[in-house]
């Protein structure tokens, strides 16, 4: 196992659960601010070790320090964080030696399924009642993706940060070809138009307009159900499917744009296209900004994230390392604090200048984002923190990355005339079905 930080940590007494735009129905948990510091309960001066899974993509070492290890060091000395990196200890490799951290981090698809397999699952709610956590931070959208991603009617973990989405464009395409820049507020059909005339070859150098992700990304947004948990039967074949295929094929079935290395979606030669100049737009996520950090010489800015004609003012759902105690911690109250700690005014106000993007809804404190990013000044980064969360689509038992595969094979089909719309949906729906009865068989 390969620990890679081991500090001293402050906790403070006040938490917060997950947020975006939107007003938030408080839970029956009074706000701390409403109550005498008396009342508040202190942790025991014993000192205690809280050991966090997660890996470096969801913290890097530096942010590990930063945003969780000094911190609460300055209240809270009696407890030691032992940071594990998921990238170099797995969860089933620590649970088989008797390690089990007392903090878990999964993204929300993963989340249910892995609480559940590895049996880490623990309604957090007492204690979000006592420490006064107060919810009306936060949006509910943010509440009841959490919720979902559990799989369970109680609050089974809270969030860090999101990663906030956007449509990234490179002006000197748009410059080359005489094409006024996107604007904010674009709809999926608008961009698909402005993609047709960017993707083009000029000169012996093939363009291509935008790449939006995979099919994925569309079923987020529109929280489009792909099974109905009562009859246990795929949806795969109803008309919100049909429609998604169509809408997100009208961005990929552009002339040009599905050839040599890009016939399949891949996020990150589509990346690579776009430092390199070949790609006009890309619409991605706030990690794309670490990309960028080392590309000066790309002209690039961005708007708002692409929105769907059904669904006005609704972005992408929550994409956030979502912290879980787990069941077999006996360090939960000093676990919970550490979680408090992270989603303090004051570290999220600094995730926020570094990049990282808010889980609370606060305007004052979302004006921050990126402005520690001197690289990026000029740039229209307030374009992130303009939607609301997309609602999480329930997976229930099916495990996301399967569905996922699924969805993929099929819309991979589709958008390069290996197979017409009906057949691709029909297949995906047998395969959906086949998983679906062979998880209830286990």
């Amino acid at each position: 196992m390969k620990k890679l930080y081991v500090g001293t940590l402050a906790l403070c007494c006040t938490v917060s659960l997950i947020g975006c735009n939107g007003t938030a129905k408080p839970t029956e948990a009074p706000s701390a601010q409403d109550k005498p510091a008396d009342t508040i309960p202190e942790l025991s001066k014993d000192k205690v070790t809280v050991k966090i899974l997660a890996s470096g993509g969801m913290f890097s070492d530096d942010e590990v320090k930063k945003y969780i290890v000094d911190p609460v060091a300055k209240k809270y000395p009696q407890i030691t964080i032992e940071r594990i990196n998921a990238s170099a200890s797995k969860l089933p490799e620590l649970i088989s030696a008797g390690e089990i951290p007392d903090i878990v981090a999964n993204y929300p698809g993963p989340m249910g399924s892995n609480l559940s397999e590895y049996k880490l699952l623990f309604n957090m709610e007492p204690l979000i009642k006592k420490y006064r956590f107060d919810t009306s931070r936060f949006s509910p959208e943010a509440l009841q993706t959490l919720k979902i991603a559990g799989g369970q009617d109680y609050l089974a973990g809270l969030p860090a940060y999101t990663n906030s989405f956007a449509l990234f464009y490179n002006k000197d395409i748009f410059d080359k070809f005489a094409i006024p820049y996107p604007k904010e507020g674009m709809y999926w059909d608008e961009v698909a138009e402005l993609a047709k005339k960017l993707t083009r070859t000029d000169n012996g150098i093939a363009y291509r307009g935008i790449f939006p992700d995979g099919i994925g990304r569309i079923q987020q947004q529109l929280s489009i159900p792909f099974a109905d948990f009562n009859t246990n039967k795929s949806l795969l074949m109803n008309d919100q499917w049909k429609e998604a295929f169509q809408l997100w094929g009208a961005q990929f079935k552009i002339p040009g744009l599905t050839e040599g290395d890009f016939k399949v979606p891949n996020a990150g030669k589509n990346q690579t296209a776009f430092v390199n100049g070949t790609l006009a737009m890309i619409a991605s996520h706030s990690n794309l900004l670490n990309t960028l950090k080392t590309a000066p010489q790309v002209n690039w800015d961005m708007v708002t994230y692409p929105q769907h004609r059904k669904a006005p003012g609704i972005g992408q759902r929550l994409d956030s390392p979502i912290l879980s105690i787990s069941e077999q911690s006996k360090v939960k109250d000093a676990a919970f604090l550490v979680l408090d700690t992270i989603l303090s005014d004051e570290v999220q106000a600094d995730m926020m200048r570094g990049g990282r993007m808010t889980v609370l809804k606060d305007e004052k404190l979302r004006s921050e984002f990126g402005k520690g990013l001197k690289e990026f000044e000029g740039k229209n980064l307030a374009a992130m923190t303009k939607l609301k969360f997309a609602i999480m689509t329930p997976f229930k038992y099916l495990p996301d990355g399967d569905v996922d595969k699924i969805l993929t094979k099929a819309f991979n089909a589709y958008i390069v005339d290996e197979t017409d719309l009906n057949t691709a949906l029909r297949t995906a729906d047998e395969e959906m079905n086949k998983l679906i009865q062979d998880k209830l068989r286990k």
